[in-house]
């Protein structure tokens, strides 16, 4: 069960630390010009605050368990990983974007999801 949860992570923060650093270090208008027209539904702060999220998020369910440092802490990242992706699904079925755009971040929050049951089964157990 842990290497598939190894794989679950590293899926995760494959696609959300480049994305957060799009995100939190250009900011608004290189999103944009990246294609994402759906950044024009948010100010730059809150562009930067979600890539900041997202590379917090990478950084926390991929280090914390490789230094086994408070292990409590992947779960929440987990979750809050499973938050950024069901958000980001929300606002493209809003503006009434294509599935393909939909469905990416759906599978993101569905595989952070699988990361928080299975890291807050670990942390429930002790171990």
């Amino acid at each position: 069960m842990d290497a598939a949860l190894w794989v679950a992570v590293i899926a995760l923060a494959a696609v959300f630390m480049p994305s957060g650093f799009v995100h939190a270090v250009r900011g608004k208008k290189r999103t944009v010009e990246l294609g994402q027209e759906w950044a024009n539904d948010f100010t730059d702060q809150q562009i930067r605050l979600i890539g900041a999220a997202e590379i917090v998020g990478s950084l926390a369910v991929v280090v914390f368990p490789i230094i086994d440092f408070i292990p409590w802490v992947v779960p929440i990242a987990a979750a809050g990983l499973m938050v950024i992706g069901a958000g980001a699904a929300f606002v493209h079925i809003r503006r009434g974007d294509p599935l393909a755009n939909t469905t990416v971040p759906a599978l993101l929050a569905v595989i952070a999801l699988i990361v928080f049951v299975g890291r807050i089964g670990e942390f429930s157990l002790g171990s």
